[in-house]
C-alpha cells in the first residue's frame, strides 16, 4: 500500500514510519531535506500536481501547530495551519478526482472536549483556539472518503528538541528537579506505539467517520505522572500535585478530557486497554536509556 504521510518528522510521524515501512510504500512529504518530497508550503496548486504524479492509496495528515499558547497567540496562524492545510488537501483530492481512490486520515486532538468526560464524539465543546482550529479542520474530512481521530498520546521523543509529557517529566526527575502537576486534568492517552498499530488498523480497513481513540479509565494527569515515576523508580516527591489554574498558562484549557471509545471499538471491533496498562508500555521505552 502507498502511504504518504505529512509531517513524518514530528514527534508521532517518526514512530508511525518506522512502524509502517516494513510492510508499506511510505512518501515522506514535508519541509526538509528528509522528505521523500520537498514541499514548503501545501496550496492546491502544488499538492493537486504531486497526488497526479503519486497517486497514493492513503494520506495521513500529522500537521499541526499543537502550542496551544502559541495558536491564542497567533490566531491566524493557527487558523492556516490546523484548518487550512486539511482544506488544501481535500480541495487537492477533489480536483484531480481521486476521492474513491485516496483514503485521508486526519488527526485531531481531544481538546474538543470540555466539561465532564468521558466524552462522545458527538458532543463537542472547544473553549481555546487550538480546539476551534482543529475542530474546523475535522469538517472538510467529511467532504470526501476519510477518517478523523480524536487522540492524545505519550511516549519518548526520538527529538529532544520536541519533548512530550513523559519526556519533561523523566527529563525533570532524573535532573532532581520538581515540577507542577495537576490534579484536576482529567485525560486518557494511548503509549504512542499503540496509537501507531491503532493507525495502522485504520488505514487497512478505510472506514470513514470521527472516532474518539484513547485508553479506558483515564487519569489525572497528577495520577498519571506518579503512576509513571514509581514505574521507573523516580523520586515522585519532585512531583508538585497542584490544580490547574487560568493564570498559570495563557490559553483555557479543558479539565476532562477523556473520551469514551465505544464507537472505535465497534467499528473495528478491538478491545482498548487502561491507562494503567499504556503507562506500563511507555514506561519501559525509558527503562531501556536509564
Amino acid at each position: 500500500m502507498k502511504v504518504m504521510i505529512l509531517g513524518a518528522n514530528g514527534f508521532l510521524g517518526s514512530h508511525l514510519y518506522n512502524y509502517l515501512k516494513e510492510k508499506n510504500n511510505i512518501i515522506k512529504c514535508g519541509r526538509n531535506k528528509n522528505h521523500d518530497i520537498v514541499l514548503k508550503k501545501i496550496v492546491k496548486s502544488n499538492f493537486s500536481k504531486i497526488l497526479k504524479k503519486t497517486i497514493p492509496d492513503v494520506i495521513i495528515n500529522l500537521i499541526a501547530l499543537t502550542n496551544v499558547d502559541i495558536c491564542e497567540k497567533k490566531r491566524k496562524k493557527a487558523d492556516e495551519i490546523n484548518a487550512g492545510i486539511v482544506k488544501n488537501i481535500v480541495d487537492s483530492i477533489t480536483e484531480v478526482k481521486l476521492t474513491k481512490k485516496v483514503f485521508f486520515l486526519h488527526i485531531s486532538t481531544d481538546q474538543v472536549y470540555s466539561g465532564k468526560g468521558p466524552h462522545k464524539e458527538k458532543f463537542i465543546r472547544p473553549i481555546n483556539i487550538y480546539a476551534r482550529t482543529k475542530l474546523k479542520g475535522e469538517k472538510y474530512i467529511k467532504k470526501i472518503n476519510g477518517c478523523v481521530l480524536r487522540t492524545n498520546f505519550v511516549g519518548k521523543s526520538f527529538d529532544n528538541k520536541e519533548r512530550g509529557f513523559t519526556d519533561w517529566i523523566f527529563t525533570s526527575l532524573n535532573q532532581g528537579k520538581s515540577i507542577p502537576v495537576f490534579k484536576n486534568v482529567k485525560f486518557s492517552p494511548l503509549n504512542i506505539k499503540t496509537l501507531c498499530k491503532y493507525i495502522n488498523l485504520v488505514i487497512r480497513k478505510k472506514i470513514a467517520g470521527i472516532y474518539n481513540l484513547g485508553s479506558k479509565n483515564g487519569l489525572s494527569k497528577a495520577q498519571f505522572a506518579i503512576k509513571f515515576a514509581k514505574k521507573l523508580k523516580l523520586n515522585t516527591k519532585l512531583l508538585k500535585v497542584v490544580d490547574y489554574k487560568k493564570d498559570l498558562l495563557i490559553a483555557k484549557r479543558p479539565l476532562d478530557m477523556r473520551m469514551n471509545i465505544n464507537l472505535f471499538e465497534k467499528n473495528f471491533h478491538v478491545r482498548l486497554k487502561s491507562l494503567n496498562n499504556e503507562i506500563n508500555l511507555v514506561s519501559r521505552q525509558y527503562k531501556v536509556i536509564r
